[in-house]
């Protein structure tokens, strides 16, 4: 029951990311004219692909869905979750930095990048919250041992 929140969690952030993006896309297109960027290892800049932002996007949800499981397993789940996001928005945002053309289209991208990340973090983080946190208790043998706490805590809601 638990994944399948987690997959209804991912599926509604990456849905809005991906509607976010390509307003954001749309509207760069618009003011800016086309976002050329220099992709690794081409000869110069080309067009950013309305293609590309879309799957760049289902993408990052994917790897966060898969982030957000693995960190809900954790002791201060939520914090370690957001943390490596903020570190991997950072580090996009770097990297469109390079890869932009001109200011402009480096503005863009990180606008765009912002417009993934809000939606798919922001419900994948409710889902992390929403998650018991996980207690080491001590066995009778007096050993340390790993176990999922299954006690209710009222301070977190499921929403």
């Amino acid at each position: 029951m638990a994944f399948a929140s987690l997959l209804r969690n991912a599926v509604v952030g990456i849905v809005a990311a991906v509607g976010a993006v390509v307003i954001t896309f749309f509207i760069a297109d618009a003011i800016s004219g086309p976002l050329m960027a220099s992709q690794p290892g081409a000869d110069g800049p080309q067009q950013v692909p309305l293609g590309g932002a879309v799957f760049g996007t289902v993408f990052g949800g994917v790897v966060g869905t898969v982030l957000a499981f693995i960190t809900s397993r954790m002791k201060r789940s939520t914090f370690v979750f957001v943390l490596i996001c903020l570190i991997g928005l950072v580090l996009y945002g770097l990297f469109a930095w390079t890869a932009a053309d001109n200011q402009s289209t480096g503005i863009w991208l990180n606008v765009m990048h912002l417009a993934a990340a809000v939606p798919i973090v922001g419900q994948l983080t409710r889902w992390v919250a929403s998650r018991p946190p996980v207690v080491k208790t001590e066995t009778a043998t007096g050993t340390d041992a790993s176990i999922d706490s299954t006690s209710t805590d009222d301070s977190v809601s499921s929403d």
